[in-house]
């Protein structure tokens, strides 16, 4: 289990910090208070992933533990009452993370809010792209410090293809001079495709050229640095812009998504649905729609109430999402009702896959907690294979009645609107 090295002397402090980090984060911490302590704790050989460092100790010199800790090979944040312009200096020049002063009530919130970001940071894509290898190095190093996953390139041609390549890249450096594809022409070739909502961009150059920010900056980037640059301008940068991401990713999925289920909602469904039929309509695509309804749903409510209800739309969620491809479409439609939308999947085997979904919702317990239940599902296909349909809302509509004559035929199946299913 990776747990945080925390080294402060201060009792009260120490308290906060520790009970701070593990009751928001889930992170252990091992709290030590001397500089003794600290190497016995590092040679033991636990695992530490990541150290609080106080300056201040009763039995070592002011920094001595930064540079200990450090040639452990253990990322360092200090945590001190005051840090002078040459302890700062020096601290920086031996690549620490950062450094938070003590010097208001909210800096143990400060210092959590960068350990939840250091942790986020591992699951985000950087690329840098730069044509000096020194450059390149230093600045994909000091990402790697707050735990970023890196890709580089050398000019912009070849980091056009690792971002195409990789499309979990949230985030570009890119050095203005480069062969082949500088680094405006870059910014513009990514924007092509991706908002500054999906990627951000930050433009960097040596060259002292009065308006070669704005470029950048009317070009589609997000962000613009002159080097060279200190460590922790970079970093702020580069928080900023990441933190700038999450923030609107979340305003999205809170309007995209069903508050119970984590589904995307009916509203989202409807927005996506339209792109996939218009290439539908082009011919690029066939397109399935599904409409799954619970059998006798009100009875799990009368009888158990509607927090198991609740629990039991969770749980199939969950076993839908898991069940479907990641570029299908998984929607609540309402109520006990689901919709499935999916692209290149033929009539025949798009009926045979919700049969086997259906089969396994038949075996699968849902929890509720103080009892487990089974429940089935009723399921009406529409397939473009099957017919020419103009809208999103016919394909549902089409889904929609042949859901109902599912129902009729004793529920608990799959029908499927076309050859085997001829509308009366």
């Amino acid at each position: 289990m990776e747990q945080i090295l925390l080294v402060e002397d201060s009792r009260a402090i120490g308290t906060l910090v520790r009970g701070k980090i593990q009751s928001t984060l889930g992170i252990k911490v091992h709290w030590v208070q001397t500089f003794q302590e600290t190497v016995r704790a590092l040679g033991i050989g636990e695992p530490y992933c990541l150290s609080i460092l106080d300056l201040t100790l009763p039995d070592t010199r002011s920094g001595e533990i930064v540079d200990f800790v450090l040639s452990r090979g253990v990322p360092v944040i200090i945590f001190a009452g005051r840090l002078d312009r040459e302890l700062h200096e020096s601290f920086w020049s031996k690549m620490i993370v950062d450094y938070v002063l003590k010097d208001n009530p909210a800096s143990i919130d400060y210092l959590v809010s960068l350990v939840r970001r250091l942790f986020r940071n591992r699951f985000i894509d950087v690329l840098v792209a730069d044509d000096s290898e020194s450059s390149r190095l230093e600045i994909a190093n000091l990402l790697t410090i707050h735990k970023y996953n890196v890709f580089y390139a050398k000019d912009g041609q070849e980091a056009l293809a690792v971002f195409e390549a990789n499309p979990g890249i949230k985030l570009v450096i890119v050095d203005y001079y480069m062969p082949r594809l500088d680094g405006i022409q870059l910014t513009r070739e990514i924007r092509r495709w991706h908002s500054k909502e999906e990627v951000a961009i930050i433009g960097i150059s040596g060259r002292q050229q009065a308006n070669l920010p704005a470029m950048f900056l009317k070009n589609g980037a997000n962000d613009f640095i002159t080097k060279p640059f200190v460590s922790e301008e970079f970093y702020c940068r580069v928080t900023q812009n990441v933190d700038l991401l999450e923030y609107i990713e979340t305003i999205r999925n809170s309007s995209n998504t069903d508050y119970l289920t984590g589904l995307y909602n009916r509203r989202y469904f409807f927005e996506l649905g339209r792109k996939l039929l218009a290439g539908m309509r082009r011919g690029h695509i066939s397109l399935a729609v599904a409409m799954i309804d619970i059998d006798y749903f009100k009875r799990i409510n009368d009888t158990y109430g509607h927090e198991a209800g609740d629990l039991v739309l969770k749980q199939l969620a969950t076993l839908l999402k898991e069940r479907f491809r990641a570029t299908d479409i998984v929607s609540r439609y309402g109520g006990e009702e689901f919709c499935i939308l999916a692209a290149n999947m033929a009539g025949e085997h798009a009926e045979a896959v919700l049969d086997r979904v259906r089969q396994q919702i038949e075996r699968t317990d849902f929890d509720l907690g103080f009892a487990t239940i089974r429940l089935t599902v009723s399921i009406g296909l529409c397939h473009s294979d099957f017919g020419r349909y103009e809208t999103l809302e016919e394909m549902i509509e089409t889904a929609d009645t042949t859901l109902y004559m599912a129902k009729e035929e004793g529920r608990n199946r799959v029908r499927l609107w076309g050859p085997v299913a001829p509308p009366h």
